[in-house]
């Protein structure tokens, strides 16, 4: 069974519509509180878009008319979150963000038992029990929800990362940090500047609506600027939540979640730390980063697109290291620590001052082979499996190319769009493969739409 409200990671769309709007927050409250259990403890937290507190009010309603406990811990990064139910002992987690969005938009995070996110049957259940709830369908309540007292999670989140790397000496280091008007406002920088390092702060102000806003680790070219301006050494970007972080070296690249998967392999690998000699990714990442594990004798584990699958992966394997090529990088075995931005920077900086690599030199070792993603608007998201025109012709192709082209085939998780990536070492066969998949898949989507004669 498909999900209808949840997609890649939890619930999102526009702020105040749909599964967003307070009638279905409510119920979704209730169904997490029934599945929490009587007086059972549930943390919530947020970003600062200006639609967070009132999300989270309709949510703790719920939660409080099934019988749970709800506890607001306000404006932190989502990785606090798990970190702050394994201390306090609390059955479920809710982040009310929308990741890397504008503001606008807003989402759902969900997290189960021990600080996970919850798999697709835990999902599936959760949209049963709120369908028969009613849904999205409004629920006669006019008044707004009650906003519930804060607790200063972020403090405690500061705390746990200053201690786990209290052995890490960044003084002399120079950093223009962007934390995109985000979570990570109040948290990344007092973290670098309490080990030593020289931090130029960038998009510190959030007021509800900038957060993203041409800042962050979706919009690098702020903090390339300033790196390249002011002569810092690197840069780190932030998104909205912080569970993600991009470097950018003094020329002002990008070193993405490949080029750090990349440099951390082979040295965790050289420490012990990297069981099975194993590092997990998505499908989505590069050919690139596959070869140079190779070459230092590892191996990389492709798992679906979404760091809860990274993670479910990781811990079936008990691996201990994983992630996405957007900056959502995982840290399992000893570590088990969640996604977390400023955790990740922090590990990477460990990494660079460890092996005398620069930044540069993170990017520079991943070869790059040629990549191009298509999204494509369809009417419709059949299962691929009821177009065997298109997942012929992917076999043909693949067939004919061998480890020379890598396909993958995919539907937005919240939008009728038609992802198609191609990789491969020809990069006129990557453009001509992309675009004939991309009309070859649409032509069939229509096709299936259209009633037989």
């Amino acid at each position: 069974m498909s999900r209808i409200w949840f997609g890649t990671d939890g619930v999102r769309g526009p702020a105040g519509e749909g599964p967003l709007a307070a009638p279905f927050l409510r119920r979704l409250g209730r169904a997490l509180g029934e599945q929490a259990g009587a007086e059972s403890l549930v943390l919530l937290a947020r970003d600062t878009r200006e639609s967070g507190p009132a999300i989270a009010a309709s949510l703790a309603a719920g939660l409080s008319a099934s019988g749970a406990r709800p506890l607001d811990l306000g404006v932190l990064p989502t990785p606090g979150l798990p970190l702050a139910m394994r201390a306090r002992g609390a059955a479920l987690g809710v982040v009310v963000s929308a990741s890397h969005n504008p503001w606008r938009d807003n989402g759902v995070k969900v997290f189960g038992a021990g600080g996970h996110k919850l798999d697709d049957a835990s999902e599936q259940a959760l949209e049963a029990r709120v369908d028969e709830l009613g849904g999205v369908a409004d629920d006669g309540h006019s008044e707004p929800d009650p906003t519930l007292t804060c607790e200063d999670g972020a403090a405690e989140y500061v705390e746990a990362i200053s201690a786990r790397f209290a052995d890490l000496d960044l003084a002399g280091m120079d950093l223009a940090v962007d934390c995109a008007h985000g979570a990570a406002t109040h948290t990344a920088v007092p973290v670098l500047r309490a080990l030593g390092a020289r931090v130029s702060a960038l998009a510190i102000e959030p007021d509800g609506r900038n957060i993203n806003a041409d800042c962050g680790s979706t919009h690098l070219a702020s903090v390339a600027s300033a790196v390249v301006a002011g002569g810092h050494e690197l840069g780190l970007a932030f998104d909205g939540d912080a569970d993600r972080v991009l470097l950018v070296d003094a020329a002002g690249r990008a070193c993405t979640g490949d080029a750090m998967l990349g440099l951390l392999g082979p040295w965790m690998a050289s420490r012990g730390r990297l069981p099975d000699a194993t590092v997990v990714a998505t499908v989505m990442s590069n050919l690139g980063l596959e070869r140079l594990l190779a070459s230092h004798g590892l191996s990389l584990l492709r798992t679906p697109v979404g760091d809860r699958y990274v993670s479910a992966a990781m811990r079936r394997g008990g691996y201990g290291l994983g992630g996405e090529d957007s900056g959502h990088l995982l840290f399992g075995a000893s570590e088990d620590h969640p996604g977390d931005g400023l955790f990740t920077a922090l590990y990477v900086l460990t990494a660079l001052l460890g092996t005398g690599c620069t930044v540069g030199d993170a990017i520079d070792a991943v070869p790059a082979v040629p990549q191009r993603l298509l999204n494509v608007q369809v009417a419709a998201r059949p299962p691929l499996e009821r177009l065997p025109a298109v997942t012929a012709r992917v076999a043909d192709l693949e067939a004919e190319h061998g480890a020379d082209l890598r396909i993958v085939l995919r539907y937005s998780g919240t939008e009728n769009l038609a992802r198609v990536m191609v990789e491969g070492t020809e990069g006129q066969v990557v453009d001509r493969v992309t675009d004939e998949l991309a009309a070859l898949w649409v032509e069939q989507i229509e096709a299936a739409g259209r009633p037989a004669r």
